[in-house]
């Protein structure tokens, strides 16, 4: 399953490599559309053309630093059979992804800025759907049971303790015990979901018609305007 990076043309890819160096050593204000351009070494409007506008470019910058790990997961799921053990891989993933400080910390940089305008909102609820249903597939022992409610309100809350351990572990470091709480979380999780009584039916995903909200259907889905992913026009 391609990355957010293999899916990039290769200006595109110079684009958000410049972004995310400037993001890590001077910070969100130094985001600039000039100054993204010129650290790439190109025009400062091939970031409209490749990902509709800066918004578009920091969502494929917050996808690009927490998000390849899930994807890795996802993979590695769908080529296990109904029943196989699928809960361990999920958690551990989650414990990598709560323990890459320095992409995470730059997540909480950018996310603040994202979430202050209607379109930083919508692309980041469509980002945050496409996780859910990734986890809720992830944590689940079929494919029936990863489309019930209940897989994926625990998803949800997945998710949610994803991200609050490792803001707790950027404020506080060694302050949590991350392996504990995962396994005291993948008890959860495997409680919740036996004898799921929604995974028996052999229900369908549910359809989000409306934009607005920001849903995405497919886990290959990029929430960002990307052009060209062969190459450069």
């Amino acid at each position: 399953m391609p990355t957010v990076m293999d899916d990039l043309a290769p200006t595109a890819r110079e684009l958000l490599e410049a972004a995310r160096r400037l993001l890590e050593t001077e910070g969100y204000a130094s985001l600039t559309l000039k100054a993204i351009g010129r650290e790439a070494g190109q025009n400062e409007s091939l970031i409209g053309y490749h990902f509709g506008g800066k918004t578009g470019l920091l969502v494929a910058l917050v996808d690009w630093l927490v998000y390849d790990i899930v994807r890795d997961l996802h993979a590695r799921v769908l080529r296990l059979a109904d029943g196989e053990d699928q809960l361990s891989p999920a958690m551990e993933d989650a414990r990598k992804l709560i323990g890459d400080v320095e992409s995470y910390r730059a997540f909480y940089d950018l996310m603040p800025h994202l979430l202050a305008t209607r379109e930083g909102r919508l692309r980041m609820a469509e980002l945050y759907t496409t996780y859910r249903e990734l986890n809720a597939r992830a944590l689940s022992d079929c494919l029936a049971q990863a489309r019930s409610p209940r897989a994926r309100a625990v998803a949800a809350m997945h998710v949610a303790l994803t991200d609050g351990l490792a803001l707790q572990v950027l404020m506080d470091p060694g302050g949590v015990d991350v392996r504990l709480a995962a396994e005291l979380w993948e008890d959860c999780v495997h409680h919740l979901l036996t004898d799921d009584p929604e995974s028996r039916k052999e229900t369908t995903p549910r359809e989000h018609t409306t934009p607005a909200h920001g849903e995405a259907a497919s886990p290959d889905h990029h929430p960002y305007h990307v052009r060209d992913r062969q190459g450069d026009a």
